[in-house]
């Protein structure tokens, strides 16, 4: 994995839409570190599983799952997924302020190049929120996706007031 990669790629902060928000830099720059109390190589099916506490840095960011199953191939890395009751992920972004998600499920598919977060997926920043039954953020797009899950649920936006009048304010300009 290049450096950075496995961030620059979780990085959720473009997810809320909610303004300019960027990944901290530096943290790209930094080494990933996955502490578990447990790690099973699968060879045969190039896959490895963390498991037991499992706790995902890079800099800023820190996810922390029960389980984490990573899919690699010849060409390197193809998935990533975060599984807990919930599995969470923080960052600190360039402003200096904290992006959080969290759900039942975090999935990064690199050949897509797609986060999702399913079951319970709530993400935050400041004191915004998205909840849904799963996010989906498209990386070369830059767009984000929530929807419910058919009828049972809604998917919720909360904004901050002043946050509100800032797009007031926009439009009359």
């Amino acid at each position: 994995m290049k450096p950075g990669q496995l961030i620059s790629i979780l990085s959720l902060g473009g997810l809320l839409g909610l303004g300019q928000v960027q990944a901290k830099d530096s943290d790209f720059r930094q080494p990933v570190t996955i502490d578990a109390g447990r790690q099973l190589v699968e060879l045969a099916d190039n896959k490895v599983t963390f498991s037991e506490r499992v706790v995902v840095k890079q800099g800023s960011i820190d996810v922390r799952a029960d389980e984490l199953v990573v899919i690699r191939n010849e060409q390197g890395l193809q998935s990533m997924t975060a599984k807990g009751n919930p599995a969470t992920y923080r960052q600190i972004l360039n402003n200096g302020k904290p992006v959080q998600a969290e759900a039942r499920e975090i999935h990064y598919d690199m050949r897509a190049r797609t986060i999702t977060l399913i079951r319970d997926a709530e993400l935050k920043q400041n004191d915004n929120i998205v909840t849904g039954y799963r996010i989906r953020y498209f990386i070369d797009k830059e767009q984000m996706e929530a929807e419910s899950q058919g009828g049972k649920d809604r998917v919720t936006t909360i904004f901050l007031p002043e946050q509100v009048q800032d797009f007031d304010k926009q439009d009359n300009n």
